[in-house]
């Protein structure tokens, strides 16, 4: 890993080693300022080995405000957050950046309540509104808050600045003849206000993905255009709109598939070029350098996930895989929730020193946890206790950890589902813990507490009672069915597990339909940006999409009778086999909870249906939660 480990001159100042922690958006920001929060998170990941971190975006004006906690970073108070991060930063001897950009046409007047600055008056296709046309003394004004947001970075202490020109900025927007002539304006005025001592930067778009878009070889040009003024240049694909799946690409994207853009960059420039690309694994961040596409890497999501990530890939050791299921980071910032990450319940909670919402349990140190079920939540649960001192016992009725995560791990593009069961079980195995499989739980009398976490089984609804060939999806997931010919998938839970199955079964030859009581068809793929992926694959395969549909009975054949929302109309929908994706039933064991005489924690479905991320943050916060509180009687 010593390519990895080499340091990286970033002009007046050395980068430690080549992993990058780049810029996004954490919606840690209380009202428009850097908090706790920021320091705590960066920090986290300083002292997790990165070499480099770079803040989430600076606003250089007030008005700028396309989402609720964009950081203004015009206003002085700002200073004492960029010295309280810089500090976070430093102490664990990494280096930190700030993002500064505008967002011009893709912004937002619901917060500001100033109409919109852009490029033009055409309405971006996502945020909708009319923007003002910048004039060259808008523009003017907009270059001197770039300099003043950078007086301010230099203020608080922090390394440099990076110049954000890709993706939602208005540097990208603008066109050619006015972008550079801005760019360089903008780059003056940030060197000035920083000095020769600190590092300047440059994001610069690539690939938008888009016909008419910018391509790879306009960002050579701009590439080699700003040389001379910056100390690195970093890289991006797609665009905040109708490519925003390229940003931050879900499961089933490889890595390095954004490769083709540094590897240009770095052919036209002597500064070093930070790459990006969905790297996961220490393996993939080191190919990326090797294979010279890259002088640095930049890993967000891999790195959110373990802030140890860059630390773990010097010395080689596994880390815990960001999966790119998308529902804490990617979804919860798009609905305005700070963020999160489904494999790693602390990110985004650095700040704060216990989980409040562990339950807690008064057992001694060193106690004797039993954790029943082996899915998600008990494997987070044991973990979680073993880390805390306790001897932990793991029992699995079933031959193999992972429960119902398993069996999704083996629908199409969802196999890296499977990372979470296997780096959750090397954890445990690392700590001690003792798994059974095979095992069935009768009885607690050797454990001073348990954790349920014996999930939840499938449900058929009323309707499908003592027809053949009506099946859940894990039926088809587990190979227990084969269904064949004319398939209905009814979409009642409006997750993965249909369209996911939907597709496994197209790809096997049937004919497929899918039926959703939704608006849309699914919907809840967007948040984490499956959907569109999704779409083109249906389209490629073949498989109808039905939405406004609700089942109201079925007869054997199976034919469903099949209620239009739109219509009120009735019609029989025949089909071959039907698979059903609906919500589960929790799972208790047999022995009734208040016999067991212990304190008692349950986790997961075994309370309600949960998601991937619910799940092991719950089952972490059992974990934690039996710590000593107070004496065992």
């Amino acid at each position: 890993m010593s390519v990895l480990a080499d340091p990286v001159r970033l002009g007046p100042l050395v980068a430690r080693n080549r992993i990058v922690f780049p810029a996004h958006l954490t919606n840690a920001a209380v009202a428009r300022l850097p908090t706790a929060a920021h320091a705590a998170y960066y920090g986290a990941r300083a002292a997790g080995g990165a070499g480099l971190i770079i803040t989430e975006e600076q606003s250089v004006d007030p008005a700028d405000r396309p989402y609720e906690k964009l950081v203004d970073g015009t206003d002085p108070a700002v200073v004492p957050g960029y010295r309280a991060i810089a500090e976070a930063v430093h102490a664990h001897g990494a280096l930190v950046l700030a993002q500064l950009g505008h967002n011009g046409g893709q912004s937002s007047s619901l917060y500001s309540r100033v109409p919109v600055d852009g490029a033009d008056d055409e309405a971006d296709p996502m945020f909708r509104e009319v923007p003002r046309a910048l004039s060259e003394h808008g523009l003017a004004r907009l270059v001197a808050g770039f300099g003043v947001v950078a007086g301010h970075v230099a203020a608080g202490g922090l390394d440099g600045v990076e110049v954000q020109c890709s993706q939602a900025s208005l540097i990208r927007q603008l066109p050619s003849s006015r972008a550079l002539p801005f760019l360089l304006a903008v780059l003056a005025a940030v060197r000035e206000a920083i000095g020769p001592d600190r590092v300047l930067g440059v994001r610069l778009q690539g690939d938008e993905g888009i016909p008419g878009g910018s391509t790879v070889d306009d960002a050579v040009r701009l590439a080699a255009a700003v040389e001379p003024h910056v100390d690195y240049v970093n890289t991006a694909v797609g665009v905040a709109t109708r490519t925003l799946s390229l940003i931050e690409p879900p499961m089933g994207v490889p890595a390095g598939y954004a490769a083709h853009v540094p590897s240009a960059v770095r052919a036209a420039v002597s500064v070093p070029v930070i790459g990006v690309g969905r790297f996961t694994t220490p393996a993939q961040t080191l190919d990326a350098v090797r294979s010279g596409s890259c002088d640095l890497v930049g890993v967000v999501r891999g790195q959110i996930a373990d802030p140890s990530f860059a630390a773990k890939a010097l010395r080689g050791v596994r880390v815990r895989r960001c999966i790119g299921c998308n529902q804490e980071c990617i979804a919860r910032v798009g609905l305005d929730q700070r963020l999160g990450c489904a494999v790693n319940p602390s990110a985004g909670r650095e700040a704060v020193s216990v989980d409040v919402t562990a339950p807690t349990r008064a057992i001694s140190p060193s106690a004797r946890v039993l954790v029943v079920g082996g899915g998600p939540a008990g494997l987070a649960a044991a973990v979680a206790a073993a880390r805390c001192g306790h001897a932990v016992t793991l029992a699995e009725r079933a031959d193999a950890l992972g429960g119902q995560l398993a069996l999704a791990a083996r629908a199409p593009e969802r196999g890296e589902l499977v990372h979470v069961v296997s780096d959750l079980a090397f954890e445990a195995r690392e700590l001690g813990v003792e798994v059974r499989l095979r095992t069935s739980i009768r009885a607690a009398e050797d454990a001073d507490a348990v954790v349920l976490a014996t999930g939840a089984r499938p449900a058929l609804p009323a309707w499908a009672s003592g027809l053949a060939r009506v099946v859940d999806v894990t039926d088809v997931l587990a190979g227990r069915v084969t269904p064949s010919g004319h398939v209905l998938v009814v979409d009642a839970g409006r997750s993965h597990a249909a369209t996911s199955t939907a597709e496994l079964l197209a790809r096997r030859g049937a004919s497929v339909t899918t039926l959703t009581s939704a608006l849309v068809a699914a919907g809840a793929l967007a948040p984490t940006l499956d959907r569109e992926r999704w779409r083109r694959r249906a389209a490629d395969l073949g498989i109808e999409e039905h939405t406004d549909r609700v089942v109201l009975g079925a007869r054997p054949g199976p034919v469903l009778d099949v209620l239009a929302h739109l219509t009120g109309e009735v019609t029989p929908w025949p089909a071959d086999w039907v698979v059903h994706a609906g919500p589960p039933t929790p799972v208790l064991p047999g022995t009734e909870v208040p016999e067991l005489g212990v304190p008692v924690v349950r986790v997961g479905d075994c309370v309600a249906p949960r998601d991937l991320g619910a799940a092991i943050r719950e089952g972490t916060a059992a974990g934690e939660g039996l710590r000593e509180r107070s004496p065992r009687r």
